[in-house]
């Protein structure tokens, strides 16, 4: 399955989130945001497709908000 791009609201929010998936198991890692993806932040993070909703789980479980996802 195909990396996931997860986008956040702010860089901060971004480093926190890759602390938060650290912490619960998920592999991320920060790339610089695509010209694609339409965010304020210019930090993204990649996680495995599968990975996705697992992701997604760690994120709210840590009330991190997460901007979207972009595949």
């Amino acid at each position: 399955m195909a990396d996931v791009i997860l986008y956040f609201g702010s860089n901060a929010d971004t480093m926190i989130a890759t602390k938060a998936l650290k912490d619960g198991g998920v592999v991320a890692k920060m790339i610089p945001k695509p010209a694609h993806v339409i965010a304020t932040a210019n930090l993204a993070l990649t996680v495995e497709g599968a990975a996705e909703s697992a992701a997604i789980a760690v994120l709210g479980k840590a009330n991190v908000a997460l901007g979207g996802v972009a595949r």
